[in-house]
């Protein structure tokens, strides 16, 4: 079965907001079929489809951009999800793609209008960077849950090994935030905590930010530099450094 390229036509805009009509038997067979397309030896783009957020609102969670959604999943299959179950074994996806009806639910229409393609990578075909890969999904490894490896050894190695743009943690959370990005990867760890624990009073820690990448990553030998760097934006959040 083919999929539209863009928006089909079971959406409609109400009040502003594109909204996909509920109860459509063609919707649901769409989004079925697209749900089984397998992106990698072991995932199906299903386990990535689901959003517990968009189901609550009755929102079917069917990208505008299917041929997009199905080329960033496989990414990120490709990149992270078949190299952390090689090397760590099961994991569970608690958030991957979600629409732009859910993301933007809280939103008046001139804020909807005013950023249509606003940061937000688990809207995988929102072309915030145009046609370049920009996706997010969360983790949540079994090894780490079970005790058999820390949250920070953890968070090493895939910052050492993958071909990341952003990880995010939080002190009291096994989740693992992790974003790719073809557009000038940023290769940033964040650990997100109470007010006053971070760095300088504030409520995050940079593990591998600006700091990482001008003093300690130009004195690591060879062999003990990430795989995939250095930063395109010297570690800094904000790509503006790029342009």
């Amino acid at each position: 079965m083919g999929f539209p390229s863009k928006r089909g036509s079971n959406s409609q805009l109400i009040e502003g907001k594109r909204v996909v009509r509920r109860g459509s038997k063609t919707l649901a067979r769409e989004l079925d079929a697209l749900s089984y397309t397998r992106i990698s030896p072991n995932f199906l783009l299903r386990e990535l489809l689901y959003s517990t957020e968009s189901a609550a609102m009755g929102l079917p969670n069917m990208p505008e951009d299917p041929g997009m959604v199905i080329r960033s999943g496989k990414a990120l299959a490709e990149r992270v999800l078949e190299p952390v179950l090689e090397r760590w074994g099961r994991f569970w996806i608690t958030f991957g793609y979600q629409c732009r009806a859910a993301i933007e639910a809280d939103m008046s229409a001139a804020q909807r209008a005013a950023n249509p393609r606003g940061s937000n990578p688990h809207m995988w075909d929102r072309l915030t960077h145009g046609e370049a890969v920009y996706a997010r999904v969360d983790l949540w490894p079994k090894a780490v849950e079970d005790g058999l490896v820390s949250k920070y050894d953890f968070g090493r190695w895939m910052m050492a090994t993958l071909d990341i743009d952003l990880l995010m943690i939080w002190r009291r959370s096994n989740v693992f935030c992790v974003t790719i990005s073809d557009y000038s990867p940023r290769r940033v760890w964040l650990e997100w905590c109470p007010h006053g624990e971070g760095d300088n009073d504030s409520n995050k820690i940079e593990h591998m930010g600006r700091t990482y990448w001008r003093d300690i990553y130009p004195t690591l030998p060879e062999h003990e530099r990430p795989k995939f760097g250095p930063s395109c934006t010297g570690g800094s959040m904000q790509w503006r450094h790029t342009r």
